[in-house]
């Protein structure tokens, strides 16, 4: 049983009273009577009425969390409004490395699909990402769901390559970044260089990634396009009128405001710092939006970091059916009643529909910077093709430590029953013999992006050998 006021378990409910019955809240008798910790004080500590920070000291300031999932950290600072063919032609053209061409569409519809034209020829159409219709559709640099135009697409018809328009406009190098101050430079790969079909884990959120990744080529050190541009300051709706800071933490015990779970030494946190115990990770931030959809409610769920009012029961997961902890953010229909883990609300796919029990209640999936697609050939490994997915509780027990394989990146036959985690296939060494016909639907390893010739714009290298000005190729990337 929870007391609520001081967020830690007890064994038995001696000495605690009821307090405002139809949340279901208990508490213990001197905490609810405290003048230091009234019972109200909830209500009143996530931030003062009154401002402490002055509007016009910060013009850029971050306000989060974002609307909803169609918006990004990557988005607020790099999308151009009034994006058009004859600019992406121009001098500001954006090379991105791949195998194949890529296409860009920046036509004005807003359909949920898209189709790509070459020449007066259709090549392939795409529907955006859409929970409600169960369609998953994530960007290849910065894995968020691409829901909206301007995008670019591979002109391959087998190939499920994919960016946002605003992806390509990273800057290909960063300078002394505050998370790495041994060196001076991180450098921009479109996949992780010495890493197995690009999978690397983030040095600052630990999250594993397979997207783009800003690299040092000194010592190795990684972190993904969103945490690279994690902002100084911010300001958050669960703790309003105060102004947020990011720090490197070193202090004592704590615990983030939205999943409740540990922030560790040496994780960047933002805390604030006019109130004592108030910490949030940047990634809670960052990638929990305000709204989100779900197949399983018409209506929007909107983010909460109350328990309801008036709810008369316990929480539970509308769509994992595991308990819901009221104290942590979940999503809420005011109208249905239904409630929702993060972690759970932006799932699609059947396998991730028990990630919470799984993570631990944190409040986003451990492998939300992951996209699964792509096949490995090897006939001396495994005779047919191995798809990279996420493992489902029918996959079974791995091939090599039999372990399970639910909830975990693995490489599986689709004709036989074939299966092994991806960390074991990579310790084995078994795919250090491949060459490039091994491979197929996937990006290239190793390659680096190219310096624009205009060292303040931070736009890629303009380089276009195709006819129409939105269509180009890219040969001119060279091993990193």
């Amino acid at each position: 049983m929870f007391n609520d006021l001081r967020s830690w378990f007890v064994t038995f409910p001696n000495g605690m009273i009821p307090l405002v019955g139809n949340w279901g809240y208990y508490a213990h008798l001197d905490c609810a009577t405290s003048r230091e910790e009234s019972f109200m004080s909830i209500l009143t500590s996530l931030g003062k009425l009154i401002r402490n920070y002055e509007e016009a000291n910060y013009p850029n300031l971050l306000h989060l969390p974002f609307p909803d999932p169609s918006y990004s950290l990557l988005k607020h600072l790099f999308f151009e409004e009034n994006i058009s063919i004859t600019t992406i032609g121009g001098t500001k053209t954006h090379n991105i490395s791949h195998q194949h061409p890529l296409v860009l569409d920046c036509s004005t519809d807003h359909d949920i699909t898209s189709s790509i034209a070459s020449s007066s020829r259709i090549i392939k159409t795409i529907s955006f990402h859409d929970p409600m219709k169960r369609i998953q559709l994530l960007c290849d640099g910065c894995l968020r769901p691409i829901t909206t135009k301007p995008i670019y697409m591979c002109a391959n018809e087998d190939c499920n390559f994919v960016l946002h328009e605003w992806c390509t406009r990273l800057p290909v190098e960063l300078k002394s970044h505050h998370s790495h101050p041994k060196h001076t430079r991180l450098i921009l790969h479109s996949k992780c260089p010495d890493k197995f079909f690009g999978v690397f884990r983030c040095d600052i959120c630990y999250f594993h990634c397979n997207g783009f990744v800003y690299h040092c080529e000194e010592c190795g050190y990684k972190i993904d396009v969103n945490c690279a541009f994690i902002p100084e300051e911010i300001t958050h709706a669960s703790h309003p009128n105060h102004l947020l800071s990011r720090d490197l933490w070193r202090e004592s015990y704590c615990f983030c405001r939205i999943c409740r779970t540990r922030i560790w030494d040496n994780d960047f946190t933002y805390i604030c710092k006019n109130c004592d115990n108030f910490y949030v990770h940047p990634w809670c931030a960052l990638l929990i939006p305000e709204t989100t959809r779900h197949k399983c409610d018409k209506h929007p769920m909107k983010l909460s970091y109350f328990p309801i009012e008036n709810h008369k029961s316990d929480y539970f997961c509308e769509i994992c059916e595991e308990k819901l902890n009221p104290e942590a953010a979940f999503y809420h229909c005011y109208e249905c009643m239904q409630s929702m883990h993060t972690v759970c609300a932006p799932s699609i796919l059947c396998y991730e529909t028990h990630m919470a029990h799984h993570c631990d209640w944190k409040a986003i999936n451990k492998l939300a910077n992951v996209k699964f697609w792509g096949t490995y050939n090897n006939m001396s490994i495994h005779p047919h093709p191995l798809s990279f997915v996420q493992g489902i509780e029918t996959d079974g027990c791995c091939t090599k430590c039999h372990d399970t394989l639910q909830y975990e990146m693995i490489f599986k036959c689709l004709e036989c029953e074939f299966a092994i985690h991806y960390r074991c296939f990579v310790a084995s060494g078994e795919y250090a013999s491949r060459n490039p016909d091994m491979m197929r639907h996937v990006p290239s390893d190793g390659f680096r992006l190219l310096i624009n010739e205009d060292p303040l714009s931070c736009h890629f290298f303009s380089f276009s050998t195709a006819t129409a000005p939105e269509d180009f190729r890219h040969p001119c990337f060279f091993s990193a």
